[in-house]
């Protein structure tokens, strides 16, 4: 069984009101399934207890600290493999509606059984490419935060998600410090699909175990339907 008691003590660095023992034993069933499963379907290659807890956990709710006036009722996580950040701020975050995607058909069956062990009943599982997710009629546009970590340069990731976000909603793009470092609002990005830079937070992991910047962008209008484009044409020629 996880170490509730050290759960509980990272959680109340991030954010003193989530050091509950509520929060502290989901985390701690997360952190036993993902353990139990990684070594079947290869989920991850951090499998140290203090590494998952900070790299995983901690990471994936960095977002909330900076963000508390922010009424999102729906969000999106694009791409996010084991389930980051995307489970954490489910479990964190109860009267929200989480949709977690990915087109990886072992991770979307690790993601629905995380999702019946725990009770998390605000939480959807989308099995796609980010592209065809976007491109849908039923999810264009509908979101008021997409989330992203680990997912691809700037510029594609972009792409991928602005189309799922409501005018008026964000993107936070999970960055290294130097990806943020490249980003500015002129870029060509921006403009082409209705969004525009918002801020940069940065931030260290506890133990040093990583400086990061999560990039806050807002969608200001309606991305043009030809976007997002195929992945090939994405990564052959970035906006």
């Amino acid at each position: 069984m996880a170490d509730i008691t050290m759960i509980k003590n990272y959680l109340v660095q991030a954010d003193g009101q989530l050091g509950t023992d509520e929060l502290a034993l989901k985390f701690a069933a997360l952190l036993d399934l993902l353990k139990e499963w990684n070594e079947k379907f290869n989920l991850t290659a951090i499998t140290d207890d203090r590494e998952v807890i900070i790299k995983h956990f901690i990471d994936s709710i960095v977002l909330v600290k900076p963000n508390k006036s922010q009424s999102w009722q729906t969000i999106i996580d694009i791409g996010t493999g084991a389930g980051f950040p995307g489970l954490p701020l489910a479990i964190i975050f109860p009267e929200k509606q989480l949709f977690l995607s990915d087109a990886n058909a072992k991770k979307v069956t690790f993601l629905k059984h995380v999702r019946e062990s725990l009770g998390l009943k605000n939480v959807t599982i989308l099995h796609g490419r980010s592209e065809d997710l976007s491109n849908s009629k039923q999810l264009r546009e509908s979101f008021d935060l997409a989330v992203m970590r680990a997912l691809a340069a700037f510029p594609i990731a972009l792409e991928l998600s602005s189309g799922l976000v409501k005018p008026g909603g964000q993107v936070m793009y999970y960055a290294s410090l130097k990806q943020a470092a490249e980003i500015t609002n002129d870029m060509k990005c921006f403009k082409e699909l209705g969004c525009a830079l918002a801020g940069k937070y940065d931030y260290v992991l506890p133990e040093d175990m990583g400086n990061h910047t999560i990039i806050s962008v807002n969608k200001l209008w309606k991305t043009p339907f030809k976007y997002p484009r195929a992945y090939g044409a994405m990564k052959k020629k970035p906006l």
